[in-house]
């Protein structure tokens, strides 16, 4: 599972509880320890949770550092110092957030995921196709088709695991909830998706017989 969070923090057991914590809710994390990990951060990691405190260095010193490298992540500073002039300083410098030790590793995971939902993008292209989360539409040769809240609920479910056989009891327990749902309510939104966005030409949702459905 590629990584969205990179935990930068001189405290190697803090580092390794926030990942493992975070791992445990489906979010994947890294813990590294100290200023060399700034060199290794992939460009594309979606948010960094730097501590204020690394050591000998400061950093404050590497927000810079980071917004040249990975100008689309956000950065979560993790201090000690609890006055509004560190918090002010961390933001000016362009931090995104800010949260102060000791804190609820629970509150630190709403922060990271409210902080995911801010950076994710609204209009999405793949194949021709171009997605609109917020909209809950789908654009394909000019034509836009707006689906239902259900419908596009599926269709983004299926739409973000492209590539993968998803099972149907896997599909209705992720979209729909717990409760009873029948595989004919998966088929008839498999269908009314289909008809939306398959009409004009070319397949995008294939059925596997006897597993379920796979996004192309």
């Amino acid at each position: 599972m590629k990584e969205k969070v990179w935990i930068i923090d001189d405290e190697k057991e803090l580092a390794d509880a926030i990942a493992k914590y975070f791992t445990m809710f489906g979010l994947s994390a890294r813990a590294e320890y100290g200023i060399s990990a700034l060199q290794k951060i992939p460009i594309d990691i979606r948010v960094i949770l730097l501590d204020i405190n690394l050591g000998r260095d400061c950093g404050y010193d590497y927000i810079e550092v980071i917004r040249k490298r990975c100008p689309q992540a956000k950065i979560l500073l993790i201090s000690a110092r609890s006055e509004e002039r560190d918090m002010l300083r961390g933001y000016h410098l362009g931090a995104d957030d800010y949260i102060i030790k000791p804190f609820s590793l629970q509150v630190m995971l709403c922060k990271v995921q409210k902080l995911l939902q801010d950076g994710e993008k609204t209009l999405e292209e793949y194949r021709g196709l171009s997605v609109d989360k917020d909209a809950m539409t789908i654009t394909r040769d000019g034509v836009t088709q707006r689906l239902k809240n259900m419908e596009f609920k599926l269709f983004y479910y299926l739409f973000c695991n492209r590539g993968k056989v998803l099972d149907k009891d896997d599909i209705i327990r992720d979209v729909w909830g717990e409760g009873y749902y029948t595989d004919n309510t998966l088929n008839v939104h498999i269908r009314r998706i289909r008809e939306k966005i398959e009409k004009y030409s070319g397949e995008f949702i294939t059925t596997v017989w006897g597993v379920g459905y796979q996004f192309e």
